[in-house]
């Protein structure tokens, strides 16, 4: 009876673990490449992610600012004029170091718009309610070197 009732136990943990679909992010498996910007200790991040069962790529914008509302909602002014809207994104708030609010919004890059992004600038992109000027702090840095630097990963 003891036997049985171990292999029953074990049969029903086999199957819990199976019905996980989500895997366990492995930092090792993760690249981030970053620009600093001048506006409000902004930053324009491409966060990409390498498992065998994984292969995401992520923009990831960031921004201080004195308040933390309209928190919903993600734009991008591109250097042609277009604006790519990414109105579901979230937008996470949190108090930063400076007794400011740290606005930090991403979005999954899909092939197609990684192609069209890594071809063009961004120049000026929103966080909720929040809009911030794209002027990168380095002299010569651009969003098409971060694109060509993350792609080597």
């Amino acid at each position: 009876m003891k036997t049985k009732f171990t292999f029953f136990i074990l049969l029903i943990s086999f199957f819990s673990y199976c019905q996980s679909d989500t895997e366990k992010r492995d930092p090792v498996n993760q690249n981030d490449y970053e620009s600093m910007l001048k506006w409000n200790n902004s930053s324009i991040r491409i966060s990409k992610y390498k498992s065998a069962t994984i292969n995401e790529n992520k923009l990831i914008l960031k921004t201080e600012t004195e308040i933390c509302n309209e928190t919903k909602g993600i734009s991008l002014t591109l250097a042609n004029g277009e604006v790519l809207n990414f109105e579901n994104a979230k937008v996470i708030c949190s108090e930063s170091e400076t007794k400011k609010h740290n606005l930090i919004g991403s979005f999954i890059l899909t092939p197609e718009l990684y192609n069209k992004l890594s071809q063009t600038e961004i120049i000026e992109f929103r966080l909720g309610k929040i809009k911030v000027p794209v002027d990168f702090k380095e002299k010569g840095e651009n969003l098409q070197q971060l694109f060509k630097f993350s792609k080597n990963y």
